[in-house]
């Protein structure tokens, strides 16, 4: 009797852990306006804004907004363009950003190593948002913009291998034309944390990075069900791929592949960004 109990017990906690993954594993619907398209000259790349206090800060990819060989920004101006939290709405809020004024001023931060950027946009106020000087909206959705609190961020002490994981982003680099995609919108990926690098503080996720994803926002579905950011996504991960030249007399060369694995900077590199201004 003794083990048909230990039997009884261990199904019945399956199906309650199972049960709670599947009740959890979907997400509110208007956490589809959490990435913010980054638009760059020849490029562009997903970012996401974040509050603290009254503050309102741009998360994004180091490589998105800079050149990382010439060590100097891609553009002298890039574009921000953010969901309305009515999905229904079709007018979208547009920041025209002037990337050299505010690298002067010091209002752009970059974590070079964990390759993290940080923008001080301006400050958020119950009835407007006053911006930091070189950031210019010129259009606003009626819905606003979502933010997403300081404390979302979670640090990589805090993230759990298997756990499962959404990524959001603009993947549109690569299938222009294709119509199955609308670039205007986001896309969000799911996969699991596949393991971490304590040196680096770097996470891998089992979800493919590609081209415009960089710098979009990572969640975590959390020990307690509840989402979490733990970071952005910065890269893929290589694997070797032989290509056969198309003629008989032409050499096997070797190009990289998308192994499916991603790599995630995690938030700790945005939170010491914010708390450096």
């Amino acid at each position: 009797m003794a083990r048909w109990r230990v039997l009884i017990v261990m199904i019945a906690a399956w199906i309650a852990a199972t049960s709670a993954i599947h009740a959890q594993a979907y997400l509110p619907e208007n956490n589809l306006a959490y990435p913010v398209q980054v638009l760059v000259a020849e490029g562009g790349g997903t970012g996401f804004f974040i509050r603290r206090g009254s503050d309102l800060f741009l998360a994004t990819a180091r490589h998105v907004l800079y050149d990382i060989a010439a060590a100097q920004p891609r553009a002298r101006e890039f574009t921000l363009r953010a969901l309305s939290k009515d999905l229904k709405e079709t007018t979208v809020t547009v920041m025209h950003v002037n990337a050299a004024q505010l690298a002067d001023s010091h209002a752009i931060r970059t974590d070079d190593q964990r390759d993290v950027a940080v923008v001080r946009l301006g400050s958020l106020r119950p009835d407007r948002l006053d911006t930091t000087p070189g950031v210019v909206v010129s259009e606003r959705s009626r819905g606003g913009i979502i933010v997403a609190p300081f404390d979302y961020l979670t640090r990589y002490s805090e993230v759990d291998v298997s756990s499962q994981i959404f990524m959001f982003g603009y993947p549109s680099v690569g299938v222009a034309g294709f119509s199955q995609i609308d670039t205007t919108r986001p896309l969000v990926r799911g996969g699991i944390v596949a393991g971490l690098n304590p040196t680096l503080k770097t996470i891998i996720i089992d979800a493919p990075v590609n081209h415009g994803n960089s710098g979009g926002p990572v969640v975590q579905l959390s020990r307690t069900n509840r989402l979490r950011i733990i970071g952005i996504a910065t890269q893929f991960i290589p694997v070797p791929e032989d290509v056969i030249g198309q003629k008989p007399s032409d050499s096997t060369m070797l190009a990289l592949g998308n192994s499916g694995y991603g790599v995630v900077a995690s938030a700790d590199a945005i939170i010491d960004l914010i708390n450096s201004f």
